[in-house]
């Protein structure tokens, strides 16, 4: 039993004396900056290697507010004073804070059609909507669409904050890396990731506008009346001389096999008639002949 004791008592006077020198030498390397470029390496692959945990923890944390939509529309309809018709959408464009994207005219034989796609704030998209269409009953076309983004926006949010916490974990390493090699290998991580950051960036800018303004695609027309009687004339005649020329090859192709048929008969017949009359010649050569 008492040498049991001892080699116990002995065992933890070791333990004793063997663990602050292995907390010192730790504490040391961690003071000290190692200027072995495997030791940098292994810091790089520890940055990189941290990113996905966190970003997962970042996604799975992130709250909003409230809930992020996308509003779009499109409405279509006929109206009997186009300049007017815009003047209206215009001015509420002014009165919303809205602004205009595309503003496009087309003009056919028998109308003119006006496209403008507006942009307006969220909150005043029905207000708007309201206003620019004030006097309009029939619509040709109008829908509106709303798209719930919330978990993209989240999404979006926690990647852009994750890729520059790494962005800056690269920034301290460069300041302690001491070899060529190291500098450059960090220096291109940060490009990389650089890279990463702007595209995400336009990405969340994007999407932020799109929530921020609701778009709206607006399309009338007004229909052209022809005031010359005799060019309308001439137009519906000759729309009728095609559509007699389409019902008279219709009828063509229908009695074309019988055209054939008495065509051939017809032939037949004659190479039938010439035999017989050349028969005949040759009869009466041969008895005149006698």
């Amino acid at each position: 039993m008492k040498r049991l004791w001892l080699i116990s008592i002995m065992w933890l006077a070791l333990a004793g004396c063997s663990g602050p020198k292995e907390e010192d030498a730790s504490v040391a390397n961690l003071i000290e900056v190692a200027p072995q470029s495997p030791d940098q390496n292994k810091a790089i692959e520890s940055v990189a290697e941290e990113a996905p945990a966190e970003e997962v923890e970042g996604a799975a944390s992130g709250v909003v507010a409230d809930k992020k939509f996308i509003k779009t529309g499109r409405i279509e309809f006929e109206t009997d004073d186009a300049e007017a018709t815009r003047k209206t959408i215009m001015a509420s464009v002014k009165a919303n804070s809205a602004y205009v994207s595309r503003d496009d005219e087309n003009r056919s034989v028998d109308a003119v059609s006006f496209t403008i796609v507006v942009h307006v704030p969220a909150a005043r998209f029905e207000t708007f909507l309201a206003s620019a269409t004030r006097g309009i009953t029939v619509f040709r076309e109008k829908s509106i669409s709303t798209e719930d983004v919330t978990a993209q926006y989240v999404d979006t949010e926690s990647r852009l904050k994750t890729k520059k916490d790494i962005e800056n974990r690269y920034r301290a390493l460069l300041t302690k890396a001491n070899t060529v090699k190291d500098i450059l290998e960090i220096e291109r991580e940060l490009g990389e990731i650089r890279t990463d950051i702007e595209a995400t960036e336009a990405l969340f800018r994007q999407l932020q506008g799109d929530i921020k303004y609701s778009t709206l695609h607006i399309v009338f027309f007004k229909p052209i009346d022809t005031s010359n009687p005799f060019l309308k004339e001439l137009a519906d005649a000759f729309k009728q001389g095609v559509g007699n020329l389409r019902s008279f090859a219709v009828v063509l192709v229908a009695v074309l096999p019988f055209v054939l048929l008495t065509a051939g008969v017809v032939v037949m017949l004659n190479w039938v008639r010439k035999k017989r009359k050349n028969e005949a010649k040759k009869e009466k050569a041969g008895l005149s002949s006698e």
